[in-house]
């Protein structure tokens, strides 16, 4: 039998008398508030039953026998603090009855899954495996959009086109969020937030009723999506007209049900040339008689330009019709689209564009598209801030002072109309 240790990290504290126990978990940027089930079960499960220990050398083995101690404590409290503005969040607070019913409802579950299931699933975590060379499940591209190696040589790093878009807007701002984790405190402007709240909205709709298309279900009135999500009067209004357009769009309509339906679908890539992981994650994979589709669906103020390539316009696409083109997702491109559903907050303005991944016009767009972005990031050394009107909305403006001098130099117009667009968001989390 193998023996597993549950161990956790944290700033941990103990009242004299031995009946509180508490734990801070600390977070890059602000506190959280709220983790995953199984992870706030797993936590409060050590807390209430372990015993502080040593830190033990590289390669020391665990324990034979579990952990014994003395006196358990009758409550346990698990708070989250923000290590970049001082906030906390108190997530946790129960005694040991509790925290063990919880843990065998939510964590033991995971856990157990964990231990026994031996399954890949590609992603971010391939960066850092010693066993990419022989994984048969992810994908190969070579040449995918035809980049040279970096020189000097650097170590295996993960793509998406968040990264890209960040890095095309300023290099610091990518390297400050990307890799140090550092990311603006303050609140996301109303078109933001109002996009967050409806691309949530569709996936909940699209996860709960896949044999369903949304044409045929209750359209949210204005109050219901204030109620739901928070926003403000006028943001709530309009997302509610977006959501009653995506009712004529709905890529659910006249799906079979045998049809696959993968809401914010994970696909994962390996350029060996470059030893790069491309991650991209579709607002919706699915299939339609035969046919494998990508949907991204974007929601916005101002019309679709009329003079400028969808696929520069949004690189989004570009990769998909790369990643169709390579053979990732669906065996032949010329049984797949590539589609932006572009939702407005005027009836009757939204459209929905199709783009042919198997016409070799689109792919070599694509490829110069991905090109031009992907080669200086992978060439840059130096993430120097570029300034510019993007500085007003940077998410890591508080830690650079050629961007705060710039903020403060070039106020941001007080016209609406003329305020800049959002900076890019995290894929998986927002739309990048």
């Amino acid at each position: 039998m193998r023996q597993y240790e549950h161990t956790l990290w944290g700033r941990m504290y103990a009242s004299a008398d031995g009946t509180v126990r508490d734990v801070w978990l600390p977070s890059l940027g602000r506190a959280k508030s709220a983790r995953p089930d199984a992870e706030l079960a797993a936590v409060g499960q050590v807390m209430a039953q372990g015993e502080p220990t040593p830190r033990r050398r590289a390669r020391e083995l665990p324990p034979a026998a579990a952990t014994a101690g003395g006196r358990r404590p009758e409550r346990v409290r698990v708070f989250d603090v923000g290590c970049a503005d001082g906030s906390a969040e108190a997530l946790l607070s129960a005694g040991p009855g509790d925290v063990q019913r919880s843990f065998t409802e939510h964590a033991a579950p995971a856990l157990l899954a964990a231990a026994a299931d031996d399954r890949t699933q590609p992603g971010e975590s391939c960066v850092d495996c010693k066993a990419i060379a022989g994984c048969a499940d992810l994908r190969r591209a070579p040449g995918l959009w035809g980049g040279r190696p970096s020189v000097p040589e650097r170590r295996r790093r993960s793509v998406s086109v968040w990264d890209l878009r960040l890095h095309a807007q300023c290099p610091s701002q990518y390297h400050l969020v990307r890799h140090l984790h550092l990311d603006d405190l303050s609140a996301e402007n109303r078109g933001a937030q109002r996009g967050r709240a409806v691309d949530a909205w569709l996936d909940a709709s699209h996860r709960d009723r896949p044999e369903r298309a949304c044409r045929g279900c209750d359209v949210p009135g204005p109050d219901d999506v204030r109620a739901a999500t928070g926003l403000d009067a006028e943001s709530a209004r309009e997302a509610a007209v977006m959501l009653a357009e995506h009712r004529m769009l709905c890529p659910l309509t006249g799906l079979g049900g045998s049809e696959q339906v993968l809401v914010q679908h994970r696909v994962t890539a390996y350029v060996p040339e470059l030893d790069v992981v491309v991650l991209a994650t579709p607002d919706l994979v699915y299939t339609h008689r035969g046919r494998w589709i990508w949907r991204e669906t974007k929601t916005s103020a101002r019309p679709l330009p009329e003079r400028e390539s969808l696929l520069r316009t949004f690189p989004q696409l570009a990769l998909g019709v790369l990643l169709f083109h390579a053979g990732v997702l669906g065996d032949d491109p010329r049984r797949s689209w590539v589609e932006l559903e572009h939702l407005r907050a005027a009836p009757g303005h939204s459209r929905l564009e199709r783009v042919d991944p198997g016409r070799a016009e689109n792919v070599e767009e694509a490829r110069a598209v991905i090109a031009e972005l992907a080669q200086p990031l992978l060439d840059d050394t130096t993430y120097e801030p570029r300034t510019g009107r993007h500085c007003h909305g940077c998410q890591a403006r508080r830690w650079c002072r050629a961007g705060t001098a710039y903020v403060a130099d070039h106020p941001s117009p007080s016209d609406p109309a003329q305020q800049r667009e959002p900076a890019p968001r995290e894929e998986g989390r927002a739309r990048g």
